[in-house]
């Protein structure tokens, strides 16, 4: 069987560009028995062991590609079968694919987007699920929105959930400090990682972390680039009665990741909704102790491992900052469950699942 894999998302900095990657590395080195074509961004380094088709990556004549010559390109590569990593598959019918769903956020709360960006994807990503043959969703929560919110059988169904990179580990004490210097972060701080918008619940943890920030707390750090509707979340910054406390470095660039996790006491991420919600599994993996919500998948990804609360109760938020701020013994206790835990997933697993789905698929 020959797979074509639509990975022209690959240069996304989000979480679905590093999957797409992360699939196209892994897939060929646990699925001998399959063949494997990527479409990749032409301007970034293919990945090795796969044929590589280069295609623009950006603009119309990527929305031609992944819609319209995709077609040549099955026909010339002899592909049994097209995967479409990144939620939209083929709206115009292509026969056998496999698309990744990661998740329903669009139709959870369309606020959290631009208008004309949740009505296109309540579009295209209903209307591609419907025509695949096969979905994949990341998480058990986002197959039962699938089947709730797009009446998807559970039978076109299979849950793969996400991995962690294996450059994900503990620093060393340099590379902790040398993130510091140039991020310019403070030497104890707290550390929200990820795109600086709503959907994040980062006010709420401003607010949160601002009503205990007088009682023995480190510093906040909110990392990530900014994202749709940020202005109200940096009033809230500018606003907090602590806001010389509040950091907010930018984007962290993926090699560097490691160490600032590393560097944190703890890892402050109760967002609102999530498909997977791979950065808490990635804190652990540091070795950090993770508060996260306990709502939409975030309880399947970390299990026992980590504090979870309400993300709309600030009151629950504030006391479990303070509360890991002020226990020596629960941050450790965290840090070895939140360890162990990280260790389950990998993107070899990832890949393992992905091509059984493959099989199954086509039969």
């Amino acid at each position: 069987m020959r797979i074509l894999i639509n990975g022209l998302q690959a240069g996304n900095r989000s979480g679905t560009g590093v999957y797409t990657q992360r699939l196209a590395e892994w897939l060929p080195r646990v699925a001998e028995d399959l063949e494997f074509a990527v479409l990749w961004p032409e301007k970034m380094a293919p990945p090795t062991s796969v044929q590589v088709c280069p295609r623009p990556a950006g603009g119309l004549r990527r929305a031609l590609s992944d819609q319209w010559t995709v077609r040549a390109d099955r026909r010339s590569l002899n592909a049994d079968l097209v995967h479409y990593p990144a939620s939209v598959g083929n709206v115009l019918g292509l026969p056998d694919t496999v698309v990744t769903v990661h998740d329903l956020s669009f139709l959870v709360e369309p606020k959290w987007f631009r208008a004309g960006r949740a009505a296109y994807y309540r579009w295209a990503v209903s209307r591609s699920a419907r025509t695949a043959r096969r979905i994949l969703a990341d998480s058990e929560a986002t197959a039962r929105d699938l089947r709730e919110r797009l009446s998807i059988p559970a039978e076109r169904i299979d849950v793969v959930p996400l991995g962690v990179d294996e450059a994900l580990k503990p620093a060393t004490r340099d590379e902790c400090r040398d993130a510091q210097e140039r991020y310019n972060l403070p030497p104890r701080y707290f550390l929200y990682l990820g795109t600086i918008e709503p959907r994040k619940n980062v006010a709420r943890i401003a607010r949160a972390w601002s009503r205990v920030a007088k009682d023995g707390v480190p510093d906040l750090v909110l990392a990530g680039r900014y994202g749709w509707k940020v202005e109200p979340i940096l009033r809230e910054v500018t606003d907090s009665p602590h806001t010389e406390r509040i950091h907010l470095p930018g984007f962290i660039a993926r090699e560097d990741m490691a160490a600032v996790m590393t560097g944190a006491e703890a890892f402050i991420w109760p967002s609102l909704y999530e498909g997977f919600g791979l950065p808490p599994l990635e804190a652990m993996a540091c070795g950090v102790p993770v508060l996260t919500s306990n709502t939409s998948s975030l309880p399947e990804a970390v299990g026992d491992a980590a504090l979870t609360v309400n993300p709309l109760d600030e009151d629950a938020i504030a006391e479990a900052i303070r509360r890991l701020a002020t226990g020596p013994a629960l941050r450790e206790t965290l840090r070895q469950a939140g360890h162990a835990r990280a260790t389950q997933f990998t993107w070899r697993r990832t890949a393992e699942l992905t091509a059984a789905a493959y099989r199954r698929t086509l039969g």
